[in-house]
């Protein structure tokens, strides 16, 4: 995949693609905190006798926390470059995930899941992790932020059903420890040694190849655009759906009668690891499409298969195959938004503030998030179930 040689390489292939393998195995496995949540959700509030609502509050204290700190870190990003932010993020993240490994009260999931793990969640998030992409790309911009931001998958992949694995074995705290382990013993040297910012005299293009001459666009131009709230309400949408899906999935499954709870929670497991390859397999095409047919054309397709994928699941019930057809169509979409998001925000308003811009509108894909995760346990403590 070779992109113009003016610039460094590192074991001879060029530098930005060596930057999204990097930042595909960071996103694998610092994604796995947030994944994580949804495995132990109902074992740790059956433990401690928490309701859902109170025990999934967290996500909605860590997507407030995200919703502040996100656009700072797109402020800092775009005047001083993604690497170093990137691996404090690492760090952070391998940080609060070890206290919670001995956490016995509300609070203490709030602070370190809800506040703690918000700033590693912010640093190593699309806002920090697609501006670096974005800098290093023009022509094949589309199918590299997909393949980056596909990591998230390859962690939803292999983070849930390991974790199911080691909660059934050894316990719900010993998934933390694992997560954090990896975070500092294998992505923080991968981090430290491959990732690497764009030149800071690479001249910005456009999808064709010729060199980006507008003037910068400053958010305050942006915010009064039409597209700026396009895009932000399409990302409040995905996150909506995506904090159900990770929070409140496996409780859901689980919760239906008609199988025993082992089988559906292994069944809810696999459908999830489901998700995770189908969106792997539906990031990089649908990447690969949009840099041929459009990125507004391809994320116009991808939202309505996301839309799709919760009417089956809530056509089929309990019904197995129907559970993973839902899984199917639910993955191809999954992490298909942020990065042709992010790919139309680059094509509307260019290179220079993009990490500002994405940062504010990829707040709103946070509110989603914390909206949809707080509501969906709140109907369940008020309904006994999910379907209100």
């Amino acid at each position: 995949m070779p992109e113009p040689q003016n610039d460094r390489s590192i074991f001879g292939i060029y530098t930005g693609w060596v930057v999204v393998i990097a930042v595909m195995l960071t996103l694998a496995i610092s994604s796995g905190g947030r994944f994580l949540f949804g495995v132990v959700l109902k074992p740790v509030s059956d433990e401690f006798g928490w309701d859902r609502a109170d025990m999934a509050l967290a996500v909605t204290i860590s997507v407030v926390a995200l919703s502040l700190l996100q656009p700072i870190v797109g402020w800092i990003v775009d005047r001083y470059g993604s690497r170093r932010i990137l691996i404090a993020g690492v760090i952070i993240t391998a940080l609060a995930m070890l206290p919670m490994t001995v956490v016995h009260s509300l609070w203490q999931v709030y602070v370190f899941y809800g506040l703690l793990a918000a700033f590693g969640f912010a640093a190593t998030s699309p806002v920090n992790t697609t501006a670096l992409v974005n800098g290093w790309f023009e022509k094949r911009r589309g199918l590299a932020l997909s393949m980056a931001t596909s990591g998230s998958a390859y962690g939803q992949l292999l983070i849930v059903p390991i974790a199911t694995v080691i909660l059934m074995h050894w316990g719900w705290r010993a998934s933390y420890l694992a997560i954090s382990i990896a975070l500092l013993v294998l992505i923080l040297p991968i981090a430290i040694l491959f990732v690497r910012d764009a030149p800071r005299d690479r001249p910005a293009r456009g999808r064709d190849g010729q060199i980006d001459n507008r003037p910068k666009v400053t958010l305050g131009r942006a915010i009064r655009t039409p597209a700026y709230w396009q895009l932000s309400f399409g990302m409040f949408v995905c996150g909506f759906t995506m904090a159900f899906t990770s929070v409140h999935m496996i409780p859901y499954l689980t919760d239906m009668p008609e199988h025993s709870t082992h089988t559906m929670q292994t069944t809810a497991s696999l459908a999830l690891s489901v998700v995770g390859a189908c969106s792997i397999i539906g990031a990089i095409v649908m990447g690969f499409l949009s840099d041929r047919a459009g990125h507004r054309q391809m994320l116009a397709l991808t939202y309505f298969l996301r839309g799709l994928s919760f009417l089956i699941l809530l056509a089929v019930g309990s019904w197995i195959p129907g559970i993973f057809l839902a899984a199917v169509v639910l993955g191809i979409s999954w992490t298909s938004t942020t990065p042709l998001a992010s790919a139309m925000a680059a094509d509307i308003y260019g290179r220079a503030s993009l990490a500002t811009i994405f940062g504010f509108i990829f707040t709103a894909m946070n509110v989603g998030s914390g909206v949809g995760a707080w509501l969906a346990g709140l109907d369940y403590d008020i309904t006994g179930n999910y379907h209100a």
